[in-house]
């Protein structure tokens, strides 16, 4: 289900709420002004919980320094009990404790943003930020989008204080780790950093895309769908991934007569449609059948240990095509939206070549760019090679080792520095 419209998270409500903290900003930077911090501690969190890139780079610094004590910061109950599942040292990160370990660890780890942690401790840390994905629409600074105040936009000064908070904050980052050159560029202007702070070290959340055998990897990605999706046995499984956008709904959703569309052709394939909607995604996916299934990360917390058990993927801005391109199956970029979000929210990269200059309106274009590579095998030749050119253009690093060069970096920076 969709969060209720008091609920949704937008840029604007974020962004309120950092101009409404600042008094609290102020007495961390007081409060931690002089502290002295433990390169011997580092505090690791996310907003997707315990999981993606800030776990992989746990466990990897776990292998890489076991003298190092690693704590967790938590922000529910489900999260902590999690992080007693996996063993971990672990804090609410809102707590008193977990202001006295982020205002004492010399190295803070974080996926989205500096709330992923105490927030207000941070000042005198080495702090990576690990992000989630490789970006092809615009980030934070280079993103009008992402500045927005809503009905304070209009007033310059409240415009030109959050810019300038975004600015102050994002520069307290000390690495901010890349899958490719590609991305350099676009890190440095969004988070405002000189390009010795953002590394081509891989992304330490794509390390399972990369490990074992092809055979291997398809395998595990199988098992995994298949213990989360009732009746996938054996079918083939196609993903839907919209991207976010602050609020808005998913122009993407089928029409009624498109959803019958879509279990007609999954009945005649003996295919599911997964759809797993962005977590602050807006829009009504409450189609249900035997032939498409929700799983949000509620069900299936990680993303990328399920990608190679995908057959064919449907999306429009998200990372995502960037992380499933290496598997070499086809990807179908349904767009339905590119003039006013490449307007609002911005890309990166031209769209184009992105795509290879195929997109898709609606479903029914999806659908026929289905059946189009179900009966042509020099279409399904051309979408892997599009896909290899994707692939090729987002990961220089393919050993599943991103998380281990990260961890040595951050061990560089503080240990041994």
């Amino acid at each position: 289900m969709p969060p209720s419209p008091a609920a949704r998270f937008t840029f604007a409500r974020g962004n309120a709420a950092k101009l409404a903290s600042l008094p609290r900003y102020l007495t961390g930077n007081l409060r931690t002004r002089f502290a002295t911090r433990d390169p011997r501690l580092w505090v690791f969190g996310s907003a997707f919980g315990l999981s993606d890139g800030a776990l992989a780079l746990l466990r990897a610094a776990r292998r890489l320094e076991p003298s190092v004590r690693l704590a967790w910061l938590v922000g529910n109950a489900d999260e902590a009990r999690r992080a007693r599942s996996l063993g971990l040292d672990w804090a609410a990160k809102d707590s008193s404790e977990g202001f006295e370990l982020t205002a004492s660890a010399g190295v803070v780890a974080v996926t989205h943003g500096f709330g992923d942690v105490n927030r207000y401790a941070l000042r005198g840390a080495t702090i990576a930020q690990l992000w989630h994905g490789s970006p092809m629409k615009k980030l934070h600074a280079d993103s009008p989008a992402a500045l927005s105040l809503g009905p304070l936009n209009r007033f310059p000064p409240a415009r030109r204080l959050i810019r300038e908070a975004y600015r102050r904050g994002t520069r307290r980052i000390s690495l901010l780790p890349v899958a490719s050159e590609t991305f350099v560029p676009f890190m440095c202007s969004a988070f405002d950093l000189p390009r010795e702070r953002v590394r081509v070290l891989g992304e330490p959340r794509t390390d399972v895309l990369f490990r074992g055998s092809v055979a291997g990897r398809r395998a595990a990605a199988r098992e995994l769908l298949e213990r989360g999706v009732p009746g996938l046995v054996g079918r083939r499984a196609l993903l839907y991934a919209p991207t976010w956008r602050d609020g808005e709904p998913d122009p993407g959703v089928p029409t009624d007569r498109q959803w019958r569309r879509i279990d007609a052709y999954c009945t005649a394939t003996d295919s599911v449609l997964l759809i797993r909607p962005h977590p602050l995604g807006v829009g009504s996916y409450g189609h249900t059948s035997r032939h498409v299934r929700l799983i949000p990360p509620t069900v299936l917390p990680e993303s990328m240990p399920l990608l190679w058990g995908i057959d064919t993927l449907i999306t429009d801005y998200s990372s995502m095509a960037f992380d499933y391109s290496v598997t070499g199956n086809p990807i179908i970029f349904l767009a339905p939206d590119l003039e006013h979000y490449a307007s609002t929210r911005g890309l990166y990269l031209d769209y184009a070549t992105v795509t290879g200059g195929r997109w898709r309106q609606d479903w029914d274009g999806v659908l026929d760019a289905l059946e189009n590579l179900d009966a042509d095998a020099a279409a399904r030749e051309r979408a892997a090679g599009r896909s290899a050119a994707l692939a090729a253009l987002a990961h220089r690093h393919t050993d599943g080792r991103s998380a281990k060069r990260v961890a040595k970096h951050l061990a560089e920076l503080t240990l041994r520095a």
